[in-house]
């Protein structure tokens, strides 16, 4: 939105989880595997803290754990082929149908990684919708800032999902971002089915797409770039810099 207006939109293809149900999908699924070598793989040290413990216990030790008839949602791309890089993950917490508490984790290129813990969500005047909001503390494009605020939206439908991360500087929103689409059954035929017809949606052009995007932003638009900061947020679970264990939140 400014300095200069930029836009474009992607086909992608996310998959939503829940992590206790992933041992039983990848036994299912011949095509997918759970800290195990397939086609498509989900490890849980590609989350959060990086740790070797499942995804739902570092999900736990952010929001607390599940409370009765509370489950939790997983939005992210896995590996493929070994490959995926995931800007933003969604960790959903969910009582029926309603979003009781959100973990937005970002990675940026350069390594590190942040957790932005929303556990406070106000309904929006449209049904099955969620906001929130928090500062921005964490460095993501080199070609903005660490100052401002995001504004989430967040609509969970029975077959549909939106999910948005707008940036506000001074009360004007300056960058707009959303991913939405229809869902599917996780199944062995709509995995093969993906791993043929998508293959590049989203595990495979990531990285080209970021660059393709940051070289028209730079020569072309000419925007300022702005140098990657030292994290120095207690939410930055991974700091490429320190030699020290990841940050942990209590």
């Amino acid at each position: 939105m400014g300095p200069v207006a930029h836009a474009f939109t992607y086909p992608v293809t996310f998959f939503a989880f829940d992590p206790k149900e992933l041992t039983s999908i990848a036994e299912r699924c011949r095509l997918f595997g759970y800290n195990q070598s397939n086609i498509l793989r989900l490890n849980d040290h590609d989350y959060l803290h990086g740790e070797h413990r499942p995804i739902g216990e570092q999900v736990d030790a952010l929001l607390g754990p599940e409370g009765v008839g509370q489950v939790t949602r997983i939005i992210t791309s896995p590996r493929y082929f070994n490959y995926a890089f995931n800007p933003v993950n969604f960790h959903l917490r969910m009582q029926g149908a309603e979003l009781i508490s959100v973990v937005a984790e970002v990675n940026n290129t350069f390594g590190d990684r942040h957790v932005y813990v929303l556990p406070d969500l106000e309904p929006g005047v449209r049904a099955n919708t969620w906001l929130a909001q928090c500062p921005k503390a964490f460095h993501v494009s080199p070609f903005n800032d660490r100052s401002g605020d995001y504004h989430f939206t967040f609509r969970i439908e029975e077959d549909e999902i939106y999910l948005r991360v707008d940036l506000y500087r001074d009360d004007v929103c300056v960058l707009k971002t959303w991913i939405q689409g229809c869902c599917v059954p996780l199944n062995t035929a709509n995995i093969i089915r993906y791993t043929l017809l998508h293959p590049f949606d989203t595990a495979l052009n990531s990285m080209p797409r970021i660059i393709w995007q940051a070289a028209q932003l730079y020569y072309k638009k000419k925007l300022q770039v702005y140098q990657r900061p030292s994290p120095c947020s207690p939410q930055t679970l991974i700091d490429r810099d320190s030699q020290l264990e990841p940050h942990s939140i209590i």
